[in-house]
């Protein structure tokens, strides 16, 4: 029972130990963690002013024109329903 009660007191302490250390290093993984980011970040080839507004209304374009389709479809979808109820009913 006494050895029991040791190696739990043992298992216990290493844990502890453990917990402290792992404490000491999230600073320092922090640190290194921002530190890589800010170097990829600065790897990152920015588009120009010209080419940025270029794509922004190709995507604005684009999304209206993919919206305008979904309403056709919704609509043609609502009047074949609502058709196909009337002549059921």
């Amino acid at each position: 029972m006494q050895e029991n009660n040791e190696q739990s007191k043992n298992v216990s302490s290493e844990s502890s130990s453990k917990s402290k250390k792992s404490k000491k290093k999230e600073p320092k993984k922090k640190k290194r963690f921002f530190s890589e980011h800010r170097s990829e970040f600065k790897k990152i080839t920015w588009p120009n002013r010209k080419t940025l507004v270029k794509q922004t209304i190709t995507v604005i374009f684009i999304s209206l024109i993919v919206g305008v389709i979904i309403f056709v479809y919704d609509l043609g979808i609502d009047f074949i329903l609502e058709n196909l109820i009337k002549l059921m009913a």
